[in-house]
C-alpha cells in the first residue's frame, strides 16, 4: 500500500470561526467544512442560505455539469464513461416530480435561494437535488452504520457511527463543498441540522434535530429498483420533514412504515432512548427490530434484512454489494467486544479500521486508504452522533480530523 493511516485524522478539532453574517443568518468555518446557521421563515432562510453559499453552490453547479457527471475522474464507474442523464434531462425531470412534490416550505426556501445565489428555479431544485442526480446519472454504493445503547453501551447514552461511501471524487470535493446546515425556522419548536453538499438547501441523508432525533440513510442495493421513480417525492427532502415535526422514534415506528421511498434505503432512527432500522422502497417499508444485545444494538451494511424482502443475503458472496455483509459482521463483532467501554471515541475507533487492507479483505468497514470493489466504494465522510448532547462529530477521511460540533450552540428552537 503506497500510503498509510495518519495518526493526526483520529484528532478531534473543536475550533469554529465566523466567517460572514446576512439578514439574520451566519457562516462559520470549522476546518474544512462550512456551518452555516439559518434563521427565520422559510424564504428568508433561503435568502441566507443563497447568499452566504453562493461560491461554494456556483463552484459545485459547474462541477457537477462539467465534469462531475460526465466523466470517469467524477463518479462515474469505469465501466459508464458517459452519464446515463444528462443535466438538462435530469432537470426536466426533477421539475414536474420532485419539486412538485415539495410542500410550500421547501418551495420558499428554494425561491429565497435562488433570489441571492443566481441560479434559475430549475437549476436550484437539481442542486437541491443532486444526490439524486448522481444516483441516476452515474451510480453509487456502500455504507456501513450502527447504534448502541442501554445495555451495549458504557453508560447507558446512545451512540451512532457511520460511513457515507459515495466516492472519492465525493471526498476530495468536500473540503470545497462540505456544509453542515443549521435551521431554526421561525414558529416552530424544533431546528434541524444535517450534513450535506453545497446547493442542498432542503435535503439531507443524515439529521439531527434539537429534540435529540438523529436519522442517516444507506443504499438497500439487494432490494433497489434498477429505474428510481421520479414523480414522487424525494425521500432525501421526506426526511427534512420528519426532523422538522417529529421528536422521537416511537412516532417513527408509526409514520415511517406508510411511507414510500423514491429508493431502496436503510434508514437508522435514534433518538437519546432507543434506535431501529426501518427499510424503505417505492414499493413499500418495514419496521424492523434492534437485534443484538437484548434490542439494545443494531447495525447495517447495504442488505435489506427484513423477510417481507424474500431475500437470502447469507447466501450472497461475501465481495457483494462491496463486502455489505462483512462490513456489517465487522462492527457488530468491535461493538460486541467489552460493550461496557461503547462510546463516541469506541465507534470513532471503529470507523478508522478499513474493510480492505494491502489488498485483502479486513476487519473495518471504511474505504480510506484502499477501495472495496468499484469506484463509488471509497469513504466520502464519517459522523458519530451522541443524540443526548445534541453532538455531531463529522470527518472527511485523509482530509481533516474529528470535527466536534456541539448544535446546542446553534439550535436555537429547542
Amino acid at each position: 500500500m503506497s500510503a498509510t493511516f495518519d495518526p493526526k485524522w483520529d484528532a478531534i478539532d473543536t475550533s469554529a470561526t465566523l466567517v460572514a453574517e446576512f439578514e439574520g443568518g451566519q457562516l462559520y468555518s470549522l476546518n474544512s467544512l462550512h456551518l452555516v446557521v439559518l434563521n427565520g421563515t422559510y424564504h428568508e432562510m433561503g435568502r441566507q442560505y443563497g447568499h452566504l453559499l453562493k461560491e461554494q453552490i456556483l463552484w459545485h453547479f459547474e462541477e457537477i455539469k462539467n465534469d462531475f457527471l460526465v466523466k470517469v475522474a467524477g463518479n462515474n464507474p469505469v465501466d459508464k464513461p458517459a452519464p446515463l442523464f444528462t443535466v438538462e434531462e435530469l432537470k426536466a425531470k426533477f421539475m414536474p416530480g420532485y419539486y412538485r412534490a415539495q410542500p410550500y416550505s421547501q418551495k420558499q426556501m428554494v425561491q429565497g435561494a435562488c433570489e441571492t445565489c443566481g441560479l434559475s428555479l430549475e437549476e436550484m431544485v437539481f442542486m437541491d437535488h443532486m444526490l439524486q442526480a448522481v444516483i441516476l446519472a452515474a451510480g453509487n454504493s456502500g455504507c456501513t452504520s450502527a447504534a448502541v445503547w442501554g445495555k451495549a453501551s458504557k453508560d447507558g447514552r446512545m451512540y451512532t457511527g457511520r460511513n457515507h461511501d459515495f466516492g472519492k471524487p465525493w471526498r476530495d470535493r468536500l473540503g470545497k463543498i462540505g456544509v453542515i446546515r443549521v435551521m431554526n425556522p421561525t414558529g416552530s419548536g424544533i431546528s434541524v441540522a444535517a450534513m450535506t453538499r453545497a446547493g442542498e438547501l432542503n435535503t439531507g441523508i443524515d439529521l439531527m434535530n434539537s429534540k435529540g432525533l438523529y436519522f442517516e440513510f444507506n443504499n438497500a442495493d439487494n432490494v433497489r429498483p434498477t429505474c428510481l421513480p421520479t414523480n414522487m417525492r424525494a425521500t432525501d427532502d421526506l426526511a427534512l420533514s420528519l426532523a422538522v415535526d417529529y421528536q422521537s422514534v416511537a412516532e417513527l415506528n408509526v409514520v415511517v412504515p406508510n411511507i414510500k421511498s423514491n429508493d431502496a434505503l436503510l434508514m437508522l432512527a435514534a433518538d437519546p432512548t432507543e434506535a431501529r432500522y426501518f427499510e424503505l422502497s417505492p414499493h413499500f417499508s418495514v419496521r424492523t427490530d434492534p437485534e443484538y444485545f437484548d434490542g439494545h444494538m443494531t447495525a447495517r451494511g447495504n442488505h435489506a434484512l427484513h423477510p417481507a424482502w424474500n431475500m437470502d443475503p447469507a447466501t450472497d458472496p461475501e465481495r457483494t454489494i462491496a463486502f455489505s455483509m462483512k462490513r456489517q459482521s465487522n462492527i457488530v463483532k468491535f461493538l460486541s467486544e467489552d460493550p461496557s467501554t461503547n462510546d463516541d471515541g469506541k465507534m470513532r475507533a471503529f470507523l478508522s479500521k478499513q474493510i480492505i487492507v494491502d489488498g485483502k479483505v479486513s476487519d473495518g468497514a471504511a474505504c480510506i486508504l484502499e477501495g472495496a470493489v468499484r469506484v463509488e466504494d471509497w469513504t466520502s465522510y464519517q459522523t458519530v452522533t451522541i443524540p443526548a448532547e445534541r453532538k455531531m462529530f463529522v470527518r472527511i477521511p485523509t482530509h481533516t480530523p474529528w470535527i466536534e460540533v456541539d448544535l446546542t450552540k446553534y439550535f436555537t428552537n429547542n
